[in-house]
């Protein structure tokens, strides 16, 4: 991540900040209103704010590595109904600044790639869930650029249950919803059945 810094955060803020991508892969999660979410990678915080529309009794925290990509968020939270449950903190994915077994639901909406370490990034990911928890995972453009994260997933104790192609409004992307393997659901997630 260091081509982000304090300009290019200005940039993506202003040119993807509220891209159709984090819209359209919520409206595919089914999430109950208590859940918790965790969001890396979070941007300007864009995918917090429709999810607030669903889990909208939960806590929810954005976690980017770009200080100033969190005062941009911080800046959009006042903008949301769920202001008071937003939180928006500095950190990477390999060393989550949150609790142990804290979310029901973790998202890494285009942020995937950029992780410097996937393996140390998916423990983190394990220790932050809670058993049953959900883990899902967009790459703008599809498949092509994240040919391994099944692979990467599995072999880091997650179990893949859906992989789906999505396009519209002038986006395509690649959703990916995982849960860790060898666990059953807790009553503050589901997943939408894509048969």
């Amino acid at each position: 991540m260091s081509d982000w810094n304090a300009e290019t955060a200005e940039w993506y803020a202003e040119k993807y900040g509220e891209y159709a991508t984090n819209r359209l892969a919520v409206e595919q999660l089914v999430l109950l209103p208590d859940c918790s979410v965790l969001d890396i990678g979070c941007g300007t915080g864009s995918a917090l704010r429709h999810v607030a529309k669903l889990a909208n009794k939960g806590t929810l925290v954005g976690v980017d590595i770009v200080p100033r990509m969190v005062e941009i968020a911080e800046e959009r939270r006042g903008r949301s109904a769920a202001a008071n449950r937003l939180y928006f903190r500095t950190g990477a994915a390999e060393a989550l600044p949150v609790g142990d077994a804290e979310f029901d639901v973790v998202l890494a909406f285009d942020s995937y790639d950029h992780w410097n370490d996937p393996a140390a990034g998916l423990a983190e990911v394990r220790r932050v869930m809670r058993p049953g928890g959900l883990f899902c995972v967009v790459k703008d453009g599809g498949v092509q650029s994240l040919r391994t994260f099944r692979e990467q997933a599995t072999a880091n104790g997650f179990t893949v249950q859906s992989e789906e192609h999505i396009e519209g409004d002038g986006v395509t992307f690649t959703l990916w919803q995982c849960r860790l393997a060898n666990r059953t659901n807790t009553p503050n997630t589901d997943e939408k059945s894509h048969e």
